[in-house]
Parts: C-alpha cells; sequence; structure tokens
C-alpha cells in the first residue's frame, strides 16, 4: 500500500483522489518519459543494427509510443482508461520477460541451497596465508 501512496503524490499531483481508487498494477507504471527514451533507443541506427544482428528484422517500436501517449494522457487528465491500458501493456511485457527467463536452457533452476551454502567463510587470516 506504501507503493501506491508514494506514487499517488506525484502521479494525482493536487487532485484529491486516494489510493484506492488507483489499480493494483500501479507500481508497474514507469514515469511518461522512461516510455518515450525507450522509442528513441527503439528506433536508433544502432538499435535497429542490433535488432537485425540478433532477430533478423527490426522490433516493433509503436508500443512504447502508445504507452507514453496512455502515460501522459493519465498524468494530463487522469484518464484511468489510459492508465488501464499501459497497466496492461506493462504485465504483457514483464510477462514475456519471465517467459523468457524460463525457457532459457543455459541454466538449471534450484530448488534448494547447495550444500556448503550456510558453511562458514573462510577467515581473513586464512586467506592471506594463502598467498
Amino acid at each position: 500500500m506504501a507503493d501506491k501512496q508514494g506514487y499517488q503524490a506525484e502521479a494525482m499531483g493536487s487532485k484529491t483522489q486516494t489510493a484506492a481508487n488507483l489499480p493494483d498494477g500501479i507500481w508497474l507504471m514507469r514515469p511518461c518519459e522512461v516510455y518515450k527514451e525507450e522509442h528513441r533507443d527503439c528506433k536508433s541506427f544502432l538499435s535497429r543494427l542490433y535488432q537485425y544482428y540478433i532477430d533478423g528484422s527490426w522490433s516493433d517500436c509503436s508500443q512504447w509510443l502508445t504507452d507514453y501517449n496512455n502515460c501522459m494522457r493519465f498524468r494530463k487528465s487522469k484518464d484511468m482508461e489510459a492508465l488501464e491500458s499501459l497497466i496492461a501493456s506493462e504485465r504483457q511485457r514483464r510477462k514475456e520477460r519471465i517467459q523468457n527467463a524460463k525457457a532459457n536452457d543455459v541454466w538449471e533452476y534450484r530448488t534448494s541451497p547447495p550444500p556448503e551454502w550456510s558453511a562458514p567463510l573462510d577467515s581473513q587470516d586464512s586467506r592471506e596465508g594463502s598467498r
């Protein structure tokens, strides 16, 4: 609840809207300038070169611009529909990021810590003696 209240002061400005009126995913929202910067970065020459090298095609950068526009609509007119759309976009972005991390077959996820996890650390004296 503290995150909602902290964001409330910044996003709501002088309007008297309580944190209870904000959606649950408000913490996913980034500052509007971040969306504009992500769009600008996505469209840059070096990013396009990287996208083509890695994926074989250019990425669609339009979602960053849509998110920026929704963020600004919420900031200026407190449009809750724009906020909901922005949060849905952030949830989708987060879902894809987590899905890609779990699909990574290079690393194995641990089910428990390694056996030596709780072992005492070497003391400073023993490390100096081994040098």
